[in-house]
């Protein structure tokens, strides 16, 4: 029941990002974006687990003790940065979030398939229609 606490903190949590949030990956950054604006790369938590673990072993077994020596290696801070990616993948999961790249406005607006934020504004005004 401990282990489920620190998740259920995170999900508990109300996205409430800034006015622009852009919801894409590493390798498609924003364009166009303000300070701000607020980047979510949905691909940080993958990316940081492999950063710590590495290559995890087919053998459950030696999976477990790779993993399990990782996370006590890990830094408070180390610590931090994962929530905070899996924040945002949490986040995009309660904004209903269909698919990425997407720019969002004000947590209600979508604009899909661009990571333009000056793009997606004038699709936003034009209703929706580029």
């Amino acid at each position: 029941m401990k282990s489920l606490i620190p998740l259920f903190f995170l999900c508990s949590i109300s996205p409430g990002f800034a006015a622009v949030t852009v919801f894409t990956t590493v390798g498609h950054p924003a364009i166009n974006a303000d300070a701000d604006t607020r980047m979510v790369f949905l691909d940080a938590p993958d990316q940081q687990q492999n950063a710590m673990f590495g290559q995890l072993s087919g053998n459950p077994e030696a999976a477990a003790q790779t993993a399990k020596s990782g996370l006590q290696r890990m830094s408070a801070d180390q610590q931090q940065q994962l929530v905070e990616a899996w924040r945002g993948v949490i986040a995009a999961w309660k904004l209903g979030i269909e698919k990425y790249p997407a720019v969002v406005f004000d947590d209600v607006d979508v604009v899909y398939g661009t990571t333009d934020v000056d793009l997606a504004k004038n699709i936003r005004a034009q209703g929706g229609h580029p």
